[in-house]
């Protein structure tokens, strides 16, 4: 299967908006365990853009970049939460050092150049 112009530039958005979001988690103290960690097609996992940790709270980051803020906040949907939220229960198990910490959903949000916004604790499972 060929990617289209497209998809490629939808592509290399999402990688860049990203990293702009690791960025802004660094600058805030929080350190990056994970990025773009998937599951693995026909699990029911979703990938997660990013795993990240300050003291004793882990948060699974969705990063969202569209046209404006508003886009972007809605484009989150319910299956895909569910998605990720089993991701999340998977990851917290491989990695025990995580098991007695506080673990909460994210999503950063960007659009329009802005620097990314930030919902803290944005669902419960």
């Amino acid at each position: 299967m060929t990617a289209t112009p497209a998809r490629l530039a939808a592509e290399r958005r999402g990688r860049f908006a990203e990293a702009l979001c690791v960025a802004a988690l660094r600058l805030t103290g929080w350190r990056v365990l994970a990025r773009r960690m998937a599951g693995g097609r026909g699990t029911g996992l979703g990938e997660i853009d990013i795993v990240a940790r300050r003291g004793a709270t882990v948060a699974f980051i969705e990063v969202k970049a569209r046209g404006d803020l508003a886009a972007a906040a809605e484009s989150v949907t319910a299956q895909q939460r569910a998605r990720i939220a089993r991701s999340a229960d998977v990851y917290v198990q491989r990695h025990s050092d995580l098991g007695g910490c506080n673990v909460r959903f994210d999503v950063m949000l960007l659009a329009g150049g802005l620097w990314p916004r930030r919902i803290t604790d944005a669902w419960r499972p």
